[in-house]
């Protein structure tokens, strides 16, 4: 009796999970290999509670595939676009890293420079028993610097915790270059830089601040130029005019409350950068394809060892069956999170955008298993 029991609560709820998948809107045709794939994973992805919306882009041997699933928007039954913006999170920091390689392209700098460098004044703080913070060890996260530029008190802290998204950018908006400027004077190295990685948010904006002195105009600015003129990324930008926030999917938080978006300004708590799967997709071609300067070097090991992990100016890299897998995960607290990863070798590139704040280990599983799926 239990047993028929048990057998009958299992066989409704695999009713309703297979009734629910069987409503996500798609366009994918299901024509090819490819096309259920990758509707394999995405189904499997989409059957998670709370999963809004779902892009997936393809880039493989020379071409490239949009794949949408359920919605841009609770409730509207609209897929997302190719055209929409998603921002990416800390997939920005590939820029970053990228804006490094082309200074270096163009011979303004050297990885191995000491970043003092470029600043003005005096620094003797920046280094550790004689060793200074090199160019490259802000983009291998191996400085040795704090991970915040300023602590604050735990009562201010748990105050700013408890506003509104808008009214916390609000509040780190007046920081600005002069401010890092002056809180790197107190700055702490605490390990001999480049020798232990720690995940480091705060050296990705001395990064920027460096980019800015070094090229002389606005990171945004620099940015921008490089990826219209050498990519032909003409929709990404740290910073998206206010007129075209309608072409935003909408994102939503872990409890799908939709989230209000706001731009970031160029200190706060790290890089932004807004982008479309029709630009991504670029994105993964040059990066797949190898055929600009810049991008190449963004790929050469700058520390570590890709048999276990490895990274290249902010791409991460280790080695899937021996051959090389780079790859970046973003995360935001304005309902996004995004995964960036590609196989120059293998001739293929996968970039996944979702408008939930549920998981980025479901978003490396819905790769892998595409990526197995091939």
């Amino acid at each position: 009796m239990i047993v028929n029991q048990i057998t009958k609560l299992v066989l409704s709820m695999l009713l309703i999970v297979q009734y629910a998948t069987a409503q996500v809107k798609t366009n994918n045709p299901l024509k090819s290999h490819l096309d259920s794939v990758v509707d394999k994973g995405a189904t499997a992805y989409m059957a998670t509670p709370g999963t809004i919306g779902l892009a997936i882009g393809i880039y493989r041997n020379g071409h490239s595939d949009f794949y949408s699933y359920g919605e841009s928007k609770k409730g509207t039954r609209q897929l997302i676009k190719a055209d929409q913006y998603f921002n990416l999170g800390s997939v920005a920091k590939t820029y970053v890293g990228t804006m490094l390689a082309e200074a270096v392209i163009e011979k303004k700098t050297n990885l191995n420079d000491d970043i003092r460098k470029y600043l003005p004044g005096s620094y003797p703080n920046l280094a550790y028993n004689g060793h200074p913070v090199k160019l490259v060890d802000l983009a291998n996260h191996t400085s040795g610097m704090p991970t915040s530029p300023r602590n604050f008190p735990d009562s201010v802290t748990d105050s700013l915790g408890k506003l509104p998204l808008s009214q916390q950018i609000a509040f780190y908006s007046t920081y600005n270059q002069d401010s890092l400027l002056k809180d790197m004077h107190y700055f702490k190295i605490d390990t001999i830089p480049g020798t232990k990685y720690r995940y480091n948010g705060n050296a990705m904006m001395v990064l920027m601040l460096l980019l800015e002195r070094i090229y002389n105009q606005p990171y945004e600015q620099l940015v921008t130029q490089y990826l219209k003129t050498h990519l032909q990324l003409y929709d990404t930008r740290t910073q998206v005019p206010a007129g075209e926030f309608n072409r935003f999917v909408q994102g939503y938080d872990a409890h799908g409350v939709p989230q209000q978006y706001v731009n970031t300004k160029m200190f706060y708590g790290g890089p932004s950068m807004n982008s479309t799967m029709s630009d991504m997709l670029k994105y993964l071609k040059v990066n797949v394809e190898e055929n600009d300067p810049a991008v190449i070097l963004t790929h050469q090991v700058t520390w570590g060892n890709p048999k276990d992990f490895a990274l290249g100016l902010n791409w991460m890299l280790d080695l899937e069956n021996g051959k090389k897998d780079y790859y970046h995960a973003g995360h935001t607290g304005i309902g996004f999170n995004t995964l960036c990863e590609f196989y120059p070798e293998e001739h293929l590139g996968i970039m996944i955008m979702v408008n939930d704040n549920i998981s980025q280990d479901k978003l490396s599983a819905l790769e892998n298993a595409i990526k197995k799926g091939l």
